[in-house]
């Protein structure tokens, strides 16, 4: 599908990848997870600070949630960008990042 067929589907919010309609969320349809990776001590960037158990609460907790967004074409292995968040970055209906 091209990208101006694509626009009319990213909903009309300010910020985020979703809208809400009759108290329900609507998300955009082109911004799809992949898959969580799940990090340890020998592969986490705070391993140095945490003296705790990895993995024994939140806080002690490595992920990178990995997303796409189908409308910018791009891939999100490590978080660089807000589509973890659900942050519009596409430029679309008057968007701001968060």
């Amino acid at each position: 599908m091209k990208k101006r067929a694509m626009k009319k589907y990213i909903p009309q919010n300010t910020l985020y990848c979703y809208t809400y309609k009759k108290g329900k969320g609507i998300p955009c349809p082109w911004r799809k997870y992949i898959k969580t990776i799940n990090l340890d001590k020998s592969s986490c960037e705070h391993a140095d600070t945490c003296k705790d158990m990895c993995w024994s609460s939140f806080e002690t907790s490595c992920r990178i949630k990995v997303y796409e967004c189908k409308y910018l074409g791009y891939i999100d292995y490590k978080e660089d960008s807000l589509l973890w968040d659900a942050c519009k970055e596409c430029g679309v209906s008057k968007v701001m990042l968060c």
